[in-house]
């Protein structure tokens, strides 16, 4: 309904602009009935299409800020249950998985266009790390357990690990452009200073020759 009310709207404000455009060049620019109407039609889509471009490029943005304040909530859960945890390798495990999601947020904070990088992790892992963590602490709590139950507990610990890695190797991911870029940099440095280091030599070289001339002479 909001999508036919947008179009009807963009219509609406693009035909009064291609009418007013139109009348301008007929009355003020005195031109030919025509060509005043092919300058209006023109005009009202060039500016319906500008439209439809501008409120796609919010829905974008709009449609990332909701996504990302979802992975948000979703990291958060995690750093919440580190307090619910009892065991210190696993709160020591989920410590450093609730860091580097945080390192990815940031990143993307910074960067939105890194989103679409971390967007299957966060789509996907982040909602198995809550569930996994939920329904951990949840068996943990419990006063007794059977060999089922320390089975499931121990295979979400093992996932847990996996998850881990999985998360650093997406940090590094993300952060491939930034290492392209400092490489680059740092070689453009070096591929300078070489430059000028080479050039200055025979300079200094011939100051010195011209200098013992001088005081040979003198002598």
């Amino acid at each position: 309904m909001k999508r036919f009310i947008r179009t009807i709207w963009r219509w609406f404000v693009s035909w009064n602009v291609g009418l007013f455009s139109a009348l301008i060049s007929l009355f003020a620019f005195r031109l030919p009935f025509p060509i005043s109407f092919l300058i209006g039609v023109s005009i009202g889509v060039m500016y319906s299409i500008y439209i439809k471009k501008k409120e796609k490029k919010h829905i974008s943005y709009r449609s990332k800020d909701e996504r990302l304040k979802d992975a948000k909530k979703k990291v958060r859960k995690i750093g919440q249950s580190l307090w619910r945890i009892r065991s210190i390798s696993m709160f020591s495990k989920l410590s450093r998985l609730y860091s580097i999601c945080q390192k990815m947020i940031e990143i993307v904070e910074k960067q939105p266009d890194r989103l679409a990088v971390a967007q299957p992790f966060f789509n996907t892992t982040l909602d198995s790390i809550v569930t996994i963590i939920d329904k951990y602490i949840y068996l943990m709590k419990q006063p007794v357990k059977n060999d089922d139950i320390r089975q499931a507990i121990s295979e979400a610990e093992q996932a847990l690990d996996l998850v881990l890695a999985k998360a650093e190797n997406q940090l590094l991911d993300m952060l491939e452009e930034d290492l392209f870029d400092l490489q680059t940099e740092v070689k453009l440095v070096k591929h300078t200073i070489t430059t000028e280091e080479s050039l200055s030599l025979p300079t200094k070289h011939t100051v010195t020759m011209m200098e013992e001339k001088k005081h040979e002479q003198k002598r």
